[in-house]
């Protein structure tokens, strides 16, 4: 009975590699649209501009803070004076700490607004670009999940993406934004928060 069950399952495995050779998949990178097509680009200019506009902002309140700080060190402020010196600096640091959380806030707010617009858009670009594929397989490519996907066919394994900024980029030339939608401000390099200063003893 054994070599019987044995048996049936070798027979069995040349019909599953068959079958597995025979799969249509493609590999889908979201971030290299969003970083190769002009319209990616341009749509996320918001999201740095965004991060650009935040990030002066706190290092604005942080250089106040550094300024009031220096004014400790001096010898010739009253005791009054430097009381209500260190009062002023600890509520600045306080609303320092609520602005970065605020800045946060906001800034996860338009990268979220921004990933829902880029979806949106490219979504049936893909499912056309799948269709006509005939693909049964699509797999998403991205910083998350390199570590499980090695291709070996570079070529092979970008064509899908490709094609995808292709037409992408021909739905919306130059970058150009939707009849209606805002404008996105210039690019710029995000930064990372200002950290508010050292609280003195």
């Amino acid at each position: 009975m054994r070599r019987l069950f044995l048996a049936a399952a070798f027979a069995v495995v040349p019909m599953l590699a068959q079958d597995v050779a025979t799969v249509r998949l493609a590999i889908f990178a979201p971030d290299q649209v969003i970083s190769s097509s002009n319209r990616g680009k341009k749509l996320f200019a918001e999201v740095e501009a965004k991060g650009k506009e935040l990030q002066d902002r706190l290092k604005a309140r942080a250089d106040e803070l550094q300024s009031k700080e220096q004014q400790l060190k001096s010898t010739s402020l009253s005791e009054e004076g430097r009381a209500k010196l260190q009062r002023e600096l600890q509520d600045g640091e306080l609303q320092m700490r609520r602005m970065q959380e605020d800045s946060q806030k906001e800034f996860n707010k338009t990268q979220e607004k921004v990933m829902n617009a880029f979806q949106v858009e490219v979504g049936p670009i893909v499912k056309q670009l799948s269709e006509e594929w005939k693909l049964q397989l699509l797999f998403q490519y991205g910083r998350e999940s390199a570590a499980f996907l090695l291709p070996v066919d570079d070529k092979w394994a970008t064509a899908f993406t490709a094609e995808v900024v292709k037409r992408y980029d021909a739905k919306f030339p130059e970058g150009a934004a939707k009849p209606g939608a805002p404008a996105a401000k210039p690019a710029a390099p995000a930064a990372k928060p200002a950290a508010a200063p050292a609280k003195k003893n």
